[in-house]
């Protein structure tokens, strides 16, 4: 295994575990939506190191852009939903829209 691809493996190990642990400690909406983006990319880079030091890339890079656009759009959806949950409890912290919700 190459240096290169054991700082990126790394990299991406510890972005993947840096937005999980932020999403858990998370008190507002949108920095769990950008937590959650942060874990993506970390897995993203991860995956891309992981082909590295095979042969052709072409699967691991295909892998990639599928996983990129498919954050894209979760993330647009996630940022709607947030966008409208705003609006109705005028609030992004989870605790207190479920307290107003019952």
């Amino acid at each position: 295994m190459a240096l290169d691809q054991t700082i990126l493996l790394g990299a991406g190990t510890g972005l993947l575990f840096v937005g999980i642990a932020s999403i858990v400690l998370s008190k507002n909406l949108l920095k769990s939506i950008m937590s959650f983006q942060v874990a993506v990319f970390g897995a993203n880079l991860a995956l891309f190191a992981s082909g590295m030091g095979f042969g052709p890339r072409l699967l691991s890079d295909a892998f990639v852009v599928l996983s990129v656009l498919v954050g894209a759009s979760v993330e647009a959806v996630g940022l709607a939903i947030v966008v409208v949950v705003y609006r109705k409890y005028r609030t992004l912290d989870p605790d207190e829209i479920r307290r107003l919700r019952d």
